[in-house]
C-alpha cells in the first residue's frame, strides 16, 4: 500500500500547504511607490480571520519597526487588519510582514513591500518567499488518519452491540476482541485530539517543536482561536467517553443499550465538533457545509467501521460453510448491509453537495490538488463499491459462502486508504475561483519594424501575477528603443500603477498581487521611448 500512497501524492503534486486565505485589497498596495508617508497600513482578506497569532509588522530598510503595534481586526467584517504608523516616516523602502489564522484554521503569512519616494538607483523591492510547511502537512494528515480510523472503529463497535448483533451470550474470545477494539479506538481518538493542539499551535506560531509546546503559544491557541475552543470541548467529551466505556468494560454490559447512551452521545459530540473545523468554516454556506461534512463523516464511519468490526469480531464465520459462527456472521452482516446501503447513499449525496460548494468548475476538478485528490477518492470508492456488489451478488444470488478471502481484505484496505486520502482534504487548499487562461496580446509599437507584447500570468486573484513585456522586430528579435514602461490597472474607481524592470534587452518584468478582485479590469501600458515619445496601449481583461 505504501507505493500506492507515494504514487497518489506524486499525482496530486503537493509540495507544501497552500494558503487558505489571500489578500483582496491593501493600502499601500504591493510595490506601490508613495509620494507621502501613509498614516496606517490596511490589509483585507477574502474570508474571515481569527484573533489569535495575528502579526502586522512594518519594517524599514534597516529592519526597524515603524508601526505603533496597535493591530486592529475590523469587528464588523472580521476580514481586515490595520495598524497605525509612526508619524512623518522618511523616504525609504518598507516591508509589511503579516500573518493571520483564516476561518478554516490555517495559518497564512506573507510580505507586502512599498516605498515612500522613488527607489534609489539599483534598489528593488523584496520578493515573496514560499511559506508552506510540508512537515505540518504530513503531521496533520497522520493526525486525521488516526482520528478517522478511531471514528470508524468506535462507530462499528457501537452499532454492533446496540443494533446489529443479536446473540446475548458472549464468548471469552469475543469479549477480549471487544475490549481490544474499543481500547484501540479510544487510544487513536486520544492521540489525535491531544496532538492536534500541538500541531495546530506549531502551524500558527511557526518554527519547530519548541514553538509548538511553548506554554504562551498553547494558551494563545486555546484562548484566541476557534480550534482551541473546540479542542477543550473535545477533551471533555473524550473524558466522558472513556469513563462511560470503562463502565461497560467493568460490568461487561455490552447488550445494555442504556449503558451505551452516554459514551455514544459523547462520541457523536466529538464527531460533530470535527465538522466545525476546516473547509466548511470558510464556505459562504457555512451551516450547510458543516451539516453535510458531519453527514459525510458519519456515513463513512458507519460503512467502514461496520465492515471492520464485524470482520474482526466474527471472522471465523466468514469462511465457515455452516455452524454457529457462520450463522452469527451472516445474520449480523445482513443487518449491517441495510445500514451500509443507506450510508453509501448519504456518502454520495453529501459528497456531491460538498464538492459543489468547494469546487467551482470542471477545470478546477482536474487541475487543482484538491480536485485531483477528490478524483482519487472517487476512484477508490468505485473500486470498493465493485467489491461490495460482488460480495452481495455472490452471497444472495449465487449462494456462495466461501469465496472472498482475498477480496474482502482488498475491500477493507481500500476503505482505510479512502480515509487516509480524505485526511489530506483538510490541508489542501480548495479551488477559490475558476481558473482562467493567461492574458497575451501583441501590437505595433509605432515605428516600422517595432512591436510590443504583454503577457499576464496566471491572471488570477490571490496569487503573484507576472507581467512581462517584450519589444521585438518583425523577425521577433529583441530590440530596445525603450526608456521606461509602466503598467496601470483599473478596476472600478480603483487605480494602481507600477513600473516594469528591464531584465535584458527587450524584456521587461514585474510581479505582484495587484489583481486582487474578480471582475473586469483595464490594463494600460505606458511606454516612453528613447526618443521621449509617449505611447499608450489599453486592454480590457476579465479576472474570475
Amino acid at each position: 500500500m505504501f507505493p500506492l500512497i507515494v504514487l497518489i501524492i506524486s499525482f496530486i503534486g503537493i509540495n507544501t500547504v497552500s494558503a487558505h486565505a489571500y489578500i483582496t485589497n491593501s493600502n499601500p498596495s504591493e510595490n506601490e511607490i508613495l509620494e507621502e508617508a501613509p498614516e496606517k497600513v490596511y490589509i483585507e482578506f477574502n474570508e474571515k480571520i481569527q484573533t489569535g497569532f495575528t502579526i502586522l509588522n512594518v519594517l524599514n530598510s534597516s529592519g526597524e519597526r515603524v508601526d505603533q503595534k496597535n493591530i486592529v481586526i475590523n469587528p464588523d467584517t472580521e476580514k481586515s487588519i490595520e495598524v497605525d504608523l509612526k508619524p512623518e516616516l522618511p523616504n525609504d523602502i518598507y516591508t509589511v510582514e503579516w500573518r493571520v489564522v483564516s476561518a478554516d484554521g490555517h495559518s497564512v503569512s506573507g510580505m507586502l513591500p512599498f516605498s515612500i519616494g522613488e527607489l534609489p538607483k539599483g534598489a528593488s523591492f523584496p520578493t515573496q518567499q514560499e511559506n508552506g510547511n510540508l512537515t505540518t502537512f504530513i503531521s496533520m494528515m497522520i493526525n486525521k488518519g488516526f482520528l478517522y480510523i478511531g471514528f470508524s472503529l468506535y462507530m462499528g463497535l457501537f452499532l454492533f452491540y446496540t443494533i446489529w448483533f443479536q446473540k446475548k451470550n458472549l464468548s471469552s474470545t469475543l469479549i477480549k476482541r471487544t475490549k481490544t477494539v474499543s481500547m484501540t479506538a479510544i487510544i487513536l481518538l486520544a492521540i489525535s485530539i491531544f496532538t492536534f493542539l500541538v500541531i495546530q499551535t506549531q502551524s500558527y506560531a511557526g518554527g519547530g517543536i519548541v514553538a509548538s509546546i511553548k506554554p504562551t503559544n498553547l494558551l494563545e491557541t486555546l484562548s484566541s482561536t476557534k480550534e482551541g475552543t473546540i479542542w477543550i470541548i473535545q477533551i471533555i467529551l473524550l473524558a466522558i467517553l472513556f469513563v462511560g466505556q470503562r463502565s461497560i468494560w467493568t460490568k461487561e454490559s455490552y447488550f445494555e443499550r442504556k449503558h451505551w447512551f452516554i459514551p455514544g452521545l459523547a462520541f457523536l459530540g466529538i464527531m460533530a465538533s470535527k465538522a466545525f473545523l476546516g473547509h466548511p468554516s470558510s464556505s459562504p454556506y457555512e451551516t450547510v457545509a458543516i451539516l453535510f461534512d458531519f453527514s459525510h463523516l458519519l456515513a463513512a464511519s458507519i460503512w467502514l467501521g461496520g465492515m471492520l468490526v464485524i470482520v474482526l469480531f466474527l471472522r471465523e464465520g466468514i469462511f465457515a460453510k455452516e455452524g454457529e459462527g457462520h450463522d452469527m456472521y451472516w445474520a449480523t452482516m445482513e443487518k449491517y448491509s441495510l445500514w451500509a446501503l443507506f450510508s453509501v447513499a448519504v456518502l454520495a449525496i453529501s459528497g456531491v453537495i460538498n464538492a459543489s460548494l468547494l469546487i467551482p468548475d470542471f477545470h478546477s476538478l482536474v487541475s487543482t490538488a484538491y480536485g485531483k485528490t477528490l478524483l482519487i477518492k472517487i476512484g477508490l470508492l468505485v473500486f470498493m463499491l465493485i467489491f461490495g456488489a460482488y460480495h452481495l451478488v455472490s452471497r444472495i444470488l449465487l449462494g456462495k459462502k466461501d469465496f472472498y478471502k482475498k477480496s474482502i481484505k482488498i475491500e477493507i484496505g481500500l476503505g482505510i486508504l479512502i480515509l487516509l486520502v480524505t485526511s489530506a482534504f483538510t490541508q489542501i487548499q480548495t479551488p477559490t475561483l475558476p481558473i482562467d487562461l493567461p492574458f497575451y496580446k501583441e501590437a505595433e509599437l509605432g515605428g516600422y519594424n517595432e512591436n510590443i507584447s504583454l503577457s499576464i500570468t496566471p491572471k488570477k486573484t490571490g496569487v503573484q501575477n507576472q507581467y512581462e513585456v517584450f519589444v521585438f522586430d518583425n523577425n521577433r528579435n529583441p530590440i530596445d528603443p525603450i526608456e521606461q514602461i509602466t503598467i496601470t490597472l483599473k478596476h472600478g474607481e480603483k487605480e494602481t500603477s507600477f513600473p516594469l524592470t528591464q531584465e535584458k534587452e527587450g524584456h521587461y518584468f514585474a510581479e505582484n498581487l495587484q489583481l486582487n478582485q474578480p471582475g473586469k479590469w483595464d490594463v494600460e501600458i505606458h511606454v516612453l521611448t528613447d526618443e521621449l515619445e509617449s505611447l499608450d496601449f489599453s486592454y480590457p481583461i476579465q479576472v474570475r
